[in-house]
């Protein structure tokens, strides 16, 4: 018996299973209920129950002071809320079991045959493997290098010794290379070529394949190998040297394709083509029951909306339909990011603008001083702990140029990743502050200024036409907002701002976003982050690992951007109902009506349709089961 991945039989000396029921049939709980005098009984619904399994054992000691260790430890490992449980003649599959019952164990004697009984809540059998099935039915199949090709017939007219080209390709040195494409009723005899060129531009040598007579039709494949010389292979067709110069005619074609190798194989569209991604994905649950999927959907280019439909009916829908591509004609335009994996250039240090610049007993200019230590793509803010430099620490910024429109005042997202853990004695702030001129925008801070209290505050500050004023002060739960990896982001959709700070990896997701409505259309020109602590009172512990800027959607104003960015990672948990973009759970994509309960992996084939924005390129998406057994 394997529980929570070890043998109980590994684990004591002397201890083997023998035997194992409650793991057959399973019954089903009918509610009924009689109608009038109605011969019979109406079936209102049946269930599945739970279920019990038996184990019997054996346990064997060499005396008194081994046996009663032996079930000590048993109970050590039999006991705890549930475990993963499986036997070795399934090992396959695992039982979400927690221990209920014991049989009476047989006395005087150090070996003895006993039982015990696992509650399972659900019933089910789960598969210890993970099955997969995606969208890419082209991705087991090699590379082909041009894009934009099609295994329809196209139609092309040339004369003379023009040449259809399909696309100019830079080889790797040393690599051979197949050009194959199918020809079809040419007026003159055609072929495949290419025709290979230097850094210069200048041809260095080229290939023919196979003649396509005039009015028949077939594959012309071409093949060449490379040398460091080679930088860049044009694929074509033309027509062969038997014909005039001012001969002109006409013939099809399709399945162009070159890919590295020697031996052509069945034309596959570029990863870059949508072709090469389809709309529906094919799930087959070889189990007995349904289970709950996970679909992880990478963003192809930007998108407003990912809904999942099921052969069921059943729909998950997230962002918004209605989003149109006229404000994404535009990309996002990101100003400047910084992963620490190097010391930033183009910074100052020490010389920004903070919400908080003097303390708040009196007029005291608190302190912007201390350098940034850097190691493993993180920057560890150093302060300078002195009495009488109030709240003091380093700050780094820089500068935000308009966008390409040459807006100021556009949408935007203003993202800082950090680990911070404070307790009772510790105290710290961080600011995240977007400027205009010298003055405050908007700022984001989160501090610990109590040494007395074991506390978090997540605050916001706003340029109000004169001042910087605090428009939200939040003391946050202890229990929930723990030490760990945060994302602290202030957005800007229209004239809502947002103020954001994401749990990432404490479990459970956690979003405490702050909307600020009628947000005029403010000019920022320059960004401050500053990492105080408070004069010489012992520090938190903290540290910065990614920062970005970016202008979304630019020249958009009266709506929200696009709700998906290529790359994006859209991870739909239909198990725990939750949605997470880019590893952070987003609570604000959940749609009222989602059909959460009725989007499973029923039993046999099953079908999965993805449908992303009209004028959206299909994503990359895979779907992600566990297979279960009554």
């Amino acid at each position: 018996m394997l529980i929570d991945g070890q043998y109980i039989e590994d684990l004591i000396p002397g201890y083997s299973t023998l035997q194992v029921s409650g793991r057959e049939l399973l019954s089903q709980s009918i509610e009924k209920q009689t109608i009038g005098k109605s011969d019979g009984e109406f079936i209102q619904y049946a269930r599945n129950p739970s279920r019990e399994i038996v184990i019997g054992y054996r346990l064997a000691a060499a005396d008194n002071l081994s046996f009663r260790q032996a079930f000590y430890k048993l109970n050590s490992i039999l006991h705890g809320d549930s475990h993963k449980v499986s036997f070795n003649d399934d090992p396959s599959k695992y039982w979400i079991a927690t221990f209920s019952d014991i049989d009476d164990v047989p006395k005087g004697r150090n070996a003895i045959t006993s039982s015990f009984t696992l509650f399972v809540p659900d019933g089910i059998a789960h598969s210890v493997a993970t099955q997969t099935a995606d969208n890419m039915p082209y991705k087991d199949v090699p590379v082909n290098l041009l894009t934009g090709t099609s295994n329809q017939l196209a139609s092309t007219s040339l004369s003379g010794w023009n040449e259809h080209v399909f696309g100019n390709v830079v080889p790797q040195a040393g690599t051979n290379y197949c050009f194959r494409v199918w020809i079809d009723n040419p007026t003159f005899d055609a072929c495949a070529k290419l025709d290979c060129s230097d850094s210069s531009g200048s041809q260095i040598g080229w290939a023919q394949g196979n003649t396509i007579s005039a009015g028949t039709s077939g594959y012309s494949i071409v093949k060449a190998t490379t040398d460091s010389k080679y930088a860049s292979i044009k694929c074509q067709t033309v027509y062969t040297f038997n014909h005039g110069t001012s001969a002109s005619g006409s013939y099809g074609y399709k399945e162009a394709k070159l890919e590295a190798g020697t031996v052509p194989t069945p034309w596959s569209p570029n990863p870059a083509d949508p072709e090469y991604y389809s709309d529906t994905i094919t799930v087959p649950n070889a189990g007995t029951y349904p289970s709950e999927p996970v679909i992880t959907a990478t963003i192809n280019g930007d998108d407003g909306v990912l809904t999942a439909i099921n052969d069921q009916g059943s729909v998950l829908q997230f962002g918004s339909p209605d989003e149109t591509d006229g404000f994404v004609k535009q990309k996002s335009e990101r100003v400047y990011h910084l992963d620490f994996n190097q010391t930033p250039t183009g910074v100052t240090l020490n010389n920004g603008v903070t919400a908080f610049p003097y303390y708040e007993h009196g007029n005291d200019a608190n302190v912007q001083s201390g350098p940034f230590g850097y190691a493993n793509g993180i920057a560890y803010p150093s302060t300078e702990r002195t009495a009488s430099n109030y709240w003091n620490g380093p700050s780094m910024s820089g500068t935000i140029p308009p966008n390409s429109n040459g807006s100021n005042t556009a949408n935007f997202q203003f993202v800082n990743r950090v680990n911070v853990d404070t307790s009772g004695p510790e105290v710290g702030r961080f600011e995240f502050n977007l400027t205009y001129k010298g003055k405050i925008v908007a700022s984001l801070a989160l501090f610990d200024d109590s040494p007395a209290n074991d506390q978090l505050v997540f605050s916001g500050t706003l340029f109000d036409g004169k001042d910087a004023k605090m428009v939200f002060f939040d003391l946050l739960p202890r229990n929930y907002y723990r030490g760990g990896n945060y994302n602290a982001v202030i957005t800007k959709m229209g004239n809502k701002l947002t103020f954001r700070l994401d749990r990432l990896d404490l479990g459970d997701g956690g979003i405490e976003p702050v909307d600020i409505g009628g947000f005029p259309a403010m000019p920022i020109d320059g960004w401050t982050a500053w990492f105080p602590g408070f004069s010489d009172q012992r520090g938190w512990s903290i540290n910065w690992q990614d920062s970005y800027f970016e202008w979304i959607n630019v020249d958009y104003w009266d709506d929200i951007p696009n709700r998906f960015k290529d790359g994006d990672v859209v991870k739909i948990d239909v198990a725990n109902r939750r949605v997470l973009v880019n590893g952070a759970e987003d609570r604000t994509l959940q749609t009222i009506g989602n059909d959460w309960g009725g989007f499973k992996i029923q039993p046999g084939n099953n079908t999965i349709e993805l449908l992303t924005s009209s004028w959206a390129k299909q994503c990359k998406a895979e779907v992600s089961w566990q297979e279960a057994w009554l």
